[in-house]
């Protein structure tokens, strides 16, 4: 396929139904999470040491079942040995995918109101927690963006909490994970309304964990509110629920936990069906969570950006984007964060050297970026001092375009 055509979002409200279909960015012809392709990898924080020699784990939904990826010590990408594949209902409905901690991994099914969970070995392994699938009646109203970095259910930096968008109920669910055993309790005081802010679609914490965002989407994939939550340090309970006067539909946060930073659009096209060619930063008020732009943003792209990797040592921000003059992926680009919050392009982007990807993960120690186009998984190096990027001749074909997620071992 060498050209395709980005897909809108379809969003149905029916009763306490919101389902999401598609694939990708694109329309596949046939087909949040993100056959819409891809969720959030965000929330992969705690862990201990690697004791596999590997470098890291890719888990995608396949049809009926999770796989299993390892980039090894030799930096190939293959299937993790002996992996044996968890299964799903054929029936699934895209509605995520998460790792907490890099211990545990969890998948709800709207289609069948339910939350898989399995914890995860040193070695990649995967099992399942007691009494997974756990019955999930809010699944049913959860509503994701496409990929990449978007999703409705994520977890907390430090692996402690999992922070579920149900959109039909205009409620946020938070569950604490157990973090022996991966058993998700929800709090005693969820689900937390946001009735009257927004409908909640898609989630992020700042990169410290202190406030959840809310963003809500148009069935154009267009950023349409944005609200503001406390989040209590010691239960994850949420508090409060400021309404921002910014339209984003995503926000992802530096690990200082001292900038937010944002796209308008999923689709590359703003409002009137003109597009954003710009990356939004945002100044975090540390007692209210309240975001304020920066006297430097916004930041010109020379694309319409779609989505955001902030790199795990907070010096470098990279995004994907849409190519107007081709309407499909462009080179991904390349900037270096200071601690004003201020955007300097990096010299050598945007990234021409590189295939075309519309969305991918850093794993947690930062050297690799994991990408994503349809069907292919591949891997990207990244200097950590220059930010420059490297293609590896390393990648899996097969893997489909549902859900997928990367976490180093533990």
């Amino acid at each position: 396929m060498t050209m395709k055509v980005r897909a809108l979002l379809t969003l149905t409200i029916t009763l306490a139904t919101v389902w999401m279909s598609g694939c990708g960015h694109y329309n596949c012809g046939t087909t949040f999470g993100n056959s819409t392709c891809t969720p959030s990898g965000g929330g992969l924080g705690g862990g201990g040491g690697n004791t596999s020699g590997n470098q890291a784990y890719v888990y995608y939904v396949g049809t009926g079942l999770v796989g299993g990826l390892q980039l090894d010590s030799s930096q190939t990408l293959t299937a993790i040995p002996n992996f044996v594949s968890p299964t799903l209902p054929l029936n699934y409905t895209v509605s995520g995918i998460i790792v907490a901690g890099k211990k545990f991994l969890y998948v709800p099914s709207a289609a069948t109101s339910e939350l898989f969970a399995w914890s995860i070995s040193s070695t990649g392994g995967l099992t399942a927690v007691t009494g997974s699938p756990f019955s999930a009646p809010w699944a049913a109203g959860m509503a994701t963006g496409v990929e990449p970095l978007k999703s409705s259910i994520i977890a907390s930096p430090d692996g402690s909490y999992l922070f579920i968008a149900d959109a039909a109920d205009s409620q946020i669910r938070v569950f604490k994970i157990d973090g022996t055993t991966g058993v998700p309790t929800e709090l005693s005081n969820s689900p937390f309304s946001t009735a009257g802010l927004l409908q909640p679609w898609n989630l992020a914490t700042d990169g410290l964990g202190h406030f959840l965002y809310v963003t809500e989407g148009n069935l154009s994939g267009e950023g349409q509110a944005m609200a503001v939550f406390t989040i209590n340090a010691g239960t994850g309970a949420l508090s409060g629920g400021t309404l921002l006067p910014f339209s984003m539909w995503e926000v992802q946060g530096d690990p200082s936990g001292k900038f937010m930073i944002g796209t308008r659009d999923e689709t590359g096209q703003a409002s009137g069906g003109a597009q954003d060619f710009f990356l939004h930063v945002f100044d975090i008020n540390l007692a209210s969570g309240v975001l304020t732009e920066t006297t430097t943003s916004p930041v010109a792209t020379p694309h319409g950006p779609t989505g955001i990797l902030i790199h795990p040592n907070g010096q470098f921000v990279y995004d994907f984007n849409i190519d107007v003059a081709t309407n499909f992926d462009g080179p991904v680009d390349g900037f270096r964060l200071d601690s004003t919050g201020a955007l300097t392009r990096l010299a050598t982007s945007p990234f021409t050297n590189l295939s075309l990807q519309y969305g991918g993960y850093f794993d947690q120690s930062g050297k690799y970026i994991l990408v994503h186009s349809h069907g292919h998984i591949g891997v990207w190096t990244v200097d950590g001092v220059t930010g420059n990027l490297t293609e590896l001749p390393t990648g899996v074909n097969g893997v489909g375009d549902r859900p997928w997620t990367v976490t180093d071992p533990h």
